[in-house]
């Protein structure tokens, strides 16, 4: 049979809090302030060393404890599930007789509370079959007394507004039944007037049209007898013009045969004054080499001549040419 542990056990260690204090004293002190400084490099490494040698000492003595702690907690745990294991039924039974009691609680509240929902839900329709909304909670809360006579007065407002509804439905028949039989009567007015200005209307067209008919009668009238005079005097017209055109054309013509025949004159005393240079100049030509240059006073023949001799020797035909043919 397990013994009853003591209530508190101290757990110690090697080192103790005055250790941890008296090193802290010493080694936070400790700063590396040149890298290159082997000493002080040394000193925190040798004070590392040790500050990592307590905490190893304090963690094999924690293992040490623990493995006899943890002995000691299966052993407990072990014999407490023993003794659960037999508790286990008896308190399962006596948990399912209570909750036979617990369960029908709360069937009675759950009947009892749909039983107020549907209550509640009831008014709400109730009030919604006479057009009246209010929160379901502020429903719920009044009595039966109390929702009677607040239901009473709001089947009465609303009789009353439905009666006022038919009423005013029957007076808005009857105003639109007076507007259809007084659009019903205008209608037929307006159709009738219509009928009539139709009839007016073609009575005029057939007026106006006659009249418009004998307006075209004398318009086209007026428009033959200005039109055989105005054919009449153009007649007229193109015979004078045909008189005047052919004194013109004989005045031109007689013109043109005066001047045709100056031309000739002037042509003729032209190649008579060019005759004794162009014989001179062609019997050169023919002769050229033999003949010395002779003395040509005719500018025009001269000129042809200087130019000529530039390239005398490839041209003296094409010269000959232009001579004969002046």
């Amino acid at each position: 049979m397990l013994q009853k542990a003591e209530e508190t056990q101290v757990v110690k260690y090697s080192v103790v809090e005055a250790d941890i204090a008296n090193m802290k004293s010493i080694y936070m002190d400790l700063v590396i302030t040149d890298l290159n400084d082997k000493e002080q490099f040394n000193q925190v490494k040798e004070a590392r060393l040790v500050v990592k040698g307590k905490r190893c000492a304090v963690e094999n003595e924690r293992k040490a404890l623990k493995k006899s702690a943890l002995e000691w907690s299966r052993q407990v745990d072990g014999k407490a599930n023993e003794i659960f294991a037999l508790i286990e039924p008896i308190e399962t039974h006596l948990q399912t007789e209570e909750n036979k009691v617990i369960e029908e609680e709360r069937r009675i509240k759950r009947e009892e509370k749909e039983r107020q929902r549907k209550i509640s839900q009831k008014r709400v329709d109730d009030l919604l079959a006479v057009d009246v909304v209010m929160p379901y909670l502020e429903v719920a809360t009044l009595t039966d007394d109390e929702f009677q006579c607040l239901l009473g007065d709001k089947i009465f407002e609303f009789e009353e507004r439905q009666k006022a509804k038919a009423e005013e439905e029957r007076l808005e028949k009857e105003r639109l039944a007076k507007e259809a039989a007084d659009r019903k009567a205008e209608d037929a007015r307006l159709a009738k007037q219509k009928k009539e200005q139709d009839a007016e209307r073609e009575r005029l067209e057939k007026i106006q049209a006659d009249l418009n008919a004998q307006s075209k009668a004398i318009q086209d009238e007026k428009n033959r007898i200005a039109q055989d005079a105005a054919d009449k005097q153009a007649a007229e017209n193109a015979k004078i013009q045909a008189a005047k055109d052919a004194e013109a054309l004989a005045k031109h013509q007689a013109k043109e045969a005066a001047e045709a025949e100056e031309k000739v004159k002037i042509e003729a005393a032209r190649q008579e004054a060019l005759k004794p240079d162009k014989e001179k100049l062609i019997d050169w030509i023919k002769g050229y080499g033999t003949n010395p240059i002779p003395e040509i006073e005719n500018k025009e023949i001269l000129a042809m001549l200087f130019s000529t001799l530039e390239n005398i020797d490839n041209i003296l035909i094409d010269l000959l040419r232009q001579v004969e043919e002046l």
